[in-house]
């Protein structure tokens, strides 16, 4: 079976992932546990949300809801989520479960064991729950024997076996495999070196709020590595890695936006992503925000500074949907170079960009929405009036 975990509240129990994958993020998220508690056993907010005892029904459908429950319960216990921290206790909770076979109780089990919450750390240990777990194609748990394997960690150092779980994750939808299964391919490690296939996992990642993912995805089609050339395709994930922290994304920002490359030409926007890749350590932006401050009045500098100290980078599931800033400028930017009239390129969808959408549908003989979906920002990139 595959992950079932909550979706929807990011929590800290996949960030420990995170520092185990030594990426930026791990782009599966949670959801409400305490809701989901709700949803499994059938109680409702004034009747309480203790989870049930696994034993007090015998019929196969109340142990599997009690596991499930058990198991929300025991993510909440880990990241203090509406009750007190108690990785202990959580520990306690999933420990039958994973011996009676529950998939996500077994990845919980070693994923206290890979990082020592709740229980003796014991990589070791950890990787033998993580295995059972995959095979009932657990894809965090997938996603982690990869890692394993790929640093002899907890398990016998072998590239091809890591590669093996990295491919069955990221088929899984786990974005953390993705990327690291485009890593893979674009480096020729322990496969044919293959530009084309890991750009298309950068971009499975991408989609799924990967910072880092996003980022490589920006690089490949601002350069045509791998994929057709589309600078303003780079652009819209540059912006969508930017705004979540990645600062060699605000600096690729920054300079599209003061070269008009996939964006218009703006140079107080471009002064604001040097300044904040600057904030972030990142010096190479220094001399290109100097240059481009000279352009600007002191009160736009001034302006543009007191933004960038305010600045603060968006959580993944405010980087991913397709009607997020950078890809509304996308849009807006590439109706007008082909002949609509959408406004100003300034990522905020209103009534002209709407209207621009409808002639544009209209124009291709596709249903008309007027709405920005994944599906036109594809055929916009796609267009071959635009793709270059």
């Amino acid at each position: 079976m595959k992950s079932t975990l909550p979706r929807g509240t990011p929590l800290a129990l996949l960030a420990m992932m995170v520092a185990l994958a030594a990426c930026t993020q791990v782009q599966e998220t949670l959801q409400s546990a305490n809701e989901k508690i709700h949803e499994l056993t059938g109680t409702s907010e004034t009747e309480g949300s203790s989870a049930p005892n696994p034993k007090a029904k015998p019929s196969d459908s109340t142990v599997s809801t009690a596991a499930d429950a058990d198991v929300a319960l025991a993510v909440r216990l880990m990241e203090g989520d509406g009750v007190p921290h108690d990785p202990k206790r959580a520990v306690e909770l999933v420990i039958p479960h994973a011996d009676a076979g529950h998939a996500e109780a077994q990845f919980l089990l070693g994923l206290a064991y890979g990082t020592g919450q709740g229980i003796e750390k014991d990589r070791a240990t950890a990787v033998s729950w993580y295995r059972r777990a995959a095979a009932q194609d657990q894809a965090h748990a997938q996603f982690l024997l990869g890692l394993a394997s790929l640093r002899g960690d907890g398990a016998a150092k072998d590239l091809t076996e890591a590669n093996r779980w990295f491919e069955k994750s990221a088929q899984n939808g786990n974005a953390g495999a993705q990327y690291q299964l485009a890593l893979t391919y674009e480096r020729g490690q322990g496969v044919e070196k293959d530009e084309t296939t890991a750009v298309q996992w950068f971009e499975k990642a991408a989609e799924q709020g990967h910072a880092d993912a996003q980022f490589k995805t920006g690089a490949a089609y601002q350069v045509g590595r791998g994929v057709a050339k589309n600078r303003a395709w780079a652009t819209r994930w540059f912006a969508k890695a930017a705004l979540q922290g990645v600062a060699n994304g605000q600096y690729m920002t920054g300079l599209a936006y003061a070269a008009g490359s996939g964006v218009p030409k703006d140079n107080a926007i471009a002064y604001r992503w040097f300044s904040v890749a600057v904030a972030r350590g990142f010096d190479k932006a220094e001399p290109f925000r100097n240059r481009i401050g000279e352009r600007l009045n002191e009160d736009r500098r001034a302006k543009e500074n007191a933004a960038a100290q305010r600045w603060k980078p968006l959580g993944a599931e405010k980087a991913t949907g397709v009607e997020d800033n950078p890809s509304i400028a996308f849009a807006q930017h590439t109706l007008a170079s082909l002949g609509f009239k959408p406004g100003v390129a300034d990522g905020i969808f209103g009534p002209k960009t709407s209207g621009a959408v409808k002639a544009y549908e209209k124009a291709k003989g596709i249903p008309v929405s007027g709405a920005i979906s994944r599906e036109l920002l594809n055929r916009l990139k796609d267009d071959p009036i635009h793709a270059s």
